[in-house]
């Protein structure tokens, strides 16, 4: 994990792992969560969409949760 001072949003929603700090994380979840939720829109309730959403929110969660493990060490 870099330093908080490192990267920027781009780098943050980019990155397979959390981003440096929790808040960053957070706010680089509700950036995914509004874009699921856009293409949801869009394409509508398909269900290979669905699959793929739920798979990226999976993904999302457990990126914050390792990031817990790194910003507890702090």
């Amino acid at each position: 994990m870099r330093q908080p001072d490192e990267g920027n949003l781009f780098t943050d929603l980019m990155e397979l792992g959390p981003a440096p700090t929790m808040a960053r994380e957070i706010v680089v979840l509700i950036i995914t969560v509004a874009l699921f939720a856009v293409v949801l829109a869009l394409v509508g309730p398909q269900l290979p969409v669905i699959i793929v959403a739920a798979v990226g929110l999976v993904f999302m969660a457990g990126r914050f949760v390792f990031g817990l493990r790194e910003w507890n060490k702090r």
